[in-house]
């Protein structure tokens, strides 16, 4: 099993690496960061944007300088997802890695598994929802970065009490990132 998992990780690395060299928005001379990073499993900031749902800040602009892309893990739970919306200025990867779920992409529906890859352009609608017996697991990925501080202002870090943000308190603070939902 940890072979496997390392085999994926290792995949999603380099299945992003290529994507990254082939997007020419990813613009790595602006980056302030000249030296890399390197974030073990358990580093990044972690945030809970529902209860029981942890969104891990790996890569950021404000933290790294990583002006470029951001990247974050999430794990969503049996039954749970993510509403449909769409993204006004950042175009969206997501890598999966464990369980199985539903991915809507326009007005289409994808069922996905451990393995699965999406790319989602600016200005599209998209949706998830955990659809198995077990953990969603994946990495996403925003080109810019810069949207990932929408989840430190709507999430409760890791180690505090959960607060929820009401559903009016999102919508305004996801219009300030570009974000609209359906």
């Amino acid at each position: 099993m940890k072979n496997r998992r390392s085999f994926f990780k290792a995949t999603s690395a380099a299945i992003l690496s290529s994507i990254l060299v082939s997007f020419p928005k990813f613009n790595l001379a602006n980056n302030s960061n000249k030296k890399g990073i390197v974030k073990n499993a358990e580093e990044g900031e972690t945030y809970f944007v529902r209860e029981n749902t942890p969104i891990t800040i790996k890569v950021s602009k404000k933290v790294d300088g990583v002006d470029s892309v951001s990247i974050c893990t999430e794990e969503i739970p049996l039954g749970g997802g993510i509403p449909i919306h769409k993204h006004l200025n950042n175009d969206e990867i997501f890598f999966f890695h464990k369980g199985n779920g539903s991915f809507v992409l326009d007005d289409r529906e994808f069922a996905i598994h451990e393995g699965a890859t999406a790319f989602v352009p600016r200005g599209v609608w998209h949706g998830l929802k955990n659809t198995g017996a077990e953990l969603l697991v994946f990495t996403f990925s925003f080109s810019p970065a810069g949207f990932e501080d929408f989840f430190r202002q709507i999430g409760t870090i890791k180690g505090t009490t959960f607060k929820a943000k009401t559903q009016e308190e999102t919508r305004l603070i996801a219009k300030k990132y570009g974000m609209v939902f359906k």
